[in-house]
């Protein structure tokens, strides 16, 4: 693929702060319809690019554009207006508000007199989540629906905006299993639709089963933009944490009664019985239907 394929690209971005350097010369491109897992320890500047891209933070060099095009964006306005969109890892939402009235806080219909068109509202959102093939009551109170259904709001919000890149953030870190599967779901399905997803999680197995790229940061820069198919688990760990991994990692499943079914990554060389370099890996797919609260 060539660079007309990216629906964003971010070339060449820096950004420091208080004259610490928190970014240098960072490249980094999403093409459409693709999951792009960004990957980086503690402070390797992963927060900070996407924020960029949010438009919270301006970087000091370099520059982002759309499909294509030079485009300035200069506040989370610009970038709604660009087609990003964020699902935050720390839900926005408003408790005491409806479902509806959260996915159109600040842009809500208008019906006669310039009054909010509550009916409308409703209307719209089903139209969003039935495009999303998900069953959630736009009229429901958010603060009584579980946490999965916060964050189909929470994607709702962003797709009745336009959007045609996502964020997600640690996206499976408040969700019970059964509820990141159907989330996964949800991914393949916005993937078969065009839409683009920034896929931000420490997760080896969610990196392996959704993303089709992976980036990887350390340090501020740019270490490597790969397939997933290109790298190992162990290139991988290795890039994000700096140091070699003894011997290679290989999938196994854990013996069920004595480890509750989880699974990991163990290192070929380990000699300490059943101790594993860990990365959990989820076992048995669930329905679409999943999603409770």
């Amino acid at each position: 693929m060539n660079t007309a394929d990216n629906v964003v690209e971010m070339r060449s971005i820096s950004k420091g702060f208080n004259g610490v350097t928190v970014l240098k010369d960072v490249s980094f491109d999403v093409r459409k319809g693709e999951v792009h897992a960004l990957a980086g320890g503690n402070g390797a500047g992963k927060s900070t690019l996407m924020k960029i891209l949010q438009g919270v933070y301006q970087a000091d060099a370099g520059e982002i554009l759309i499909g294509g095009k030079p485009a300035a964006i200069n506040s989370i306005q610009d970038a709604k207006a660009a087609g990003i969109g964020m699902v935050f890892q720390e839900f926005s939402l408003v408790p005491s508000l409806t479902v509806a009235q959260n996915i159109f806080l600040a842009a809500e219909p208008l019906g006669r007199g310039g009054l909010i068109d509550d009916r409308a509202a409703v209307k719209r959102a089903r139209e969003v989540f039935s495009e999303m093939e998900v069953d959630v009551d736009p009229r429901a109170e958010v603060s009584r629906l579980g946490t999965a259904y916060w964050q189909l709001t929470e994607i709702a919000k962003a797709l009745a905006q336009n959007a045609q890149v996502l964020i997600m953030d640690e996206p499976t870190a408040s969700l019970a299993r059964h509820e990141s599967e159907a989330l996964f779901e949800l991914i393949d399905r916005l993937k078969q639709r065009g839409i683009s997803i920034i896929y931000i999680s420490h997760r080896m197995d969610e990196v392996y089963r959704l993303a089709d790229r992976i980036t990887i940061l350390r340090d501020g820069r740019h270490l490597l933009t790969a397939p997933l198919t290109d790298v190992t688990p162990e290139q991988i760990v290795e890039g994000i944490v700096g140091k070699k991994i003894e011997g290679q990692l290989s999938y196994r499943a854990r013996d069920h009664a004595e480890h509750h079914g989880r699974r990991c990554w163990k290192s070929a060389a380990s000699t300490r019985g059943n101790g594993c370099a860990t990365f959990p890996l989820r076992s048995g797919p669930a329905k679409s239907s999943a999603w409770q609260g």
